[in-house]
């Protein structure tokens, strides 16, 4: 399959919130009460493209599936792979792995009891075989918050751009800014790049000059790793503009992680008189994990608002997370993820490279 997987990206990066065509939107096909359905973001108007996440198998409309009140159902007969919630949440802790080794953080109990499956962390296919990427067009509007250009606020930045002078761009975050959990990280079907990936090669086109990238991330990183380390991971390489990725690890309350992202601006400013930023507003983890003893969903839905006092003249906010706020008053966190826990699918990672080549473009 190539949809854009390689060469243009710009269909990959098309924002989802202009509607239009939406391209792969992913859809987790789990029966309960004995049907098997997923909404749809928008209304669709024509559906163009019905297959497997990794492309390989290409389904019918009518034969294998129908929409009805915004949502695909899958027919009696239908060719196209479901299974169960408990694939997903298991009652007891022991197969929590499927048998196999887990992370070393254990068992992890959600909200209503059950326990998450582990055997998604670091192998996205055990969710994303249950998963269908339709492309189709649509009528709808998108209702919320849209991100807009912030590239003007990045005066320096912007003028070398405009200038067709080479440009350093470093990306210094956890495991979504290292690209979990992008098909193309793994050498899976259907090879979807990571979403820096996509943003960066956007940005060249875009503008014509030399962009240099470097992704400084290392997963399950915080802001307090990300002050330790400043001097090897951002400092050193004196960039014309960092890409902050942190706060899916924090767990901190909003206050404490601005506090800490704003030591961590002061201290890569001190020596870097020249450089800009880009603030992400981390993605949301799954929401029913919010409990102990991890906590891998706490504070996280503050953070987005606690970085707005950060901006200004060379600052700027690329705020993902409200994006994904609005993508889940009709999509399901099982429609999105790529492991279950925190980390995004193909579908939601672009989105967060729409959101940044959106905030980088006038």
């Amino acid at each position: 399959m190539d949809m854009g997987m390689t060469g243009d990206s710009s269909p990959l990066l098309a924002p989802v919130w202009e509607g239009g065509t939406i391209w792969r939107e992913t859809f987790a096909m789990i029966e309960e009460n004995g049907q098997c359905s997923a909404p749809f973001l928008y209304s669709p108007e024509k559906i163009i493209r019905i297959e497997s996440y990794d492309g390989k198998n290409v389904y019918e409309l009518g034969r294998d599936c129908f929409v009805k009140d915004g949502r695909l159902f899958l027919t009696r007969d239908s060719r196209i792979p479901q299974t169960g919630w408990e694939t997903f949440y298991t009652s007891q802790e022991t197969p929590s792995c499927d048998g196999k080794p887990g992370p070393d953080f254990g068992p992890v109990k959600t909200t209503d009891g059950k326990f998450l499956n582990l055997s998604a962390v670091g192998n996205p296919e055990y969710i994303t075989r249950w998963q269908l990427a339709v492309t189709y067009t649509t009528q709808g509007q998108w209702q919320g918050f849209r991100p807009v250009s912030g590239i003007e606020r990045l005066p320096r930045l912007y003028g070398r751009l405009k200038r067709k002078e080479p440009v350093k761009i470093v990306l210094y975050g956890d495991s979504i800014s290292c690209g979990c959990d992008c098909s193309g990280l793994y050498g899976l079907e259907p090879g979807q790049p990571q979403w820096s990936e996509l943003l960066i090669d956007s940005l060249r086109d875009y503008y014509g000059g030399s962009v240099e990238f470097i992704n400084t991330s290392v997963g399950g990183t915080d802001s307090e790793w990300a002050l330790e380390n400043a001097g090897e991971r951002a400092i050193s390489h004196q960039p014309d503009l960092v890409l902050l990725g942190f706060g899916m690890n924090d767990r901190c309350p909003g206050g404490e992680y601005r506090e800490k992202t704003e030591r961590l601006l002061k201290k890569i400013a001190g020596e870097c008189l020249d450089t800009e930023y880009v603030l992400i507003a981390t993605t949301l983890p799954n929401p029913l994990a919010h409990t102990a003893p991890m906590y891998f969903s706490a504070h996280q839905e503050e953070y987005a608002q606690s970085l707005y006092p950060l901006a200004g003249a060379g600052v700027v906010v690329a705020d993902v997370q409200r994006v994904q706020k609005e993508l889940m008053k009709r999509k399901r966190y099982i429609d999105i993820t790529g492991n279950l826990l925190n980390h995004p699918n193909d579908y939601l990672a672009r989105i967060q490279g729409q959101v940044l080549d959106t905030v980088l473009k006038p």
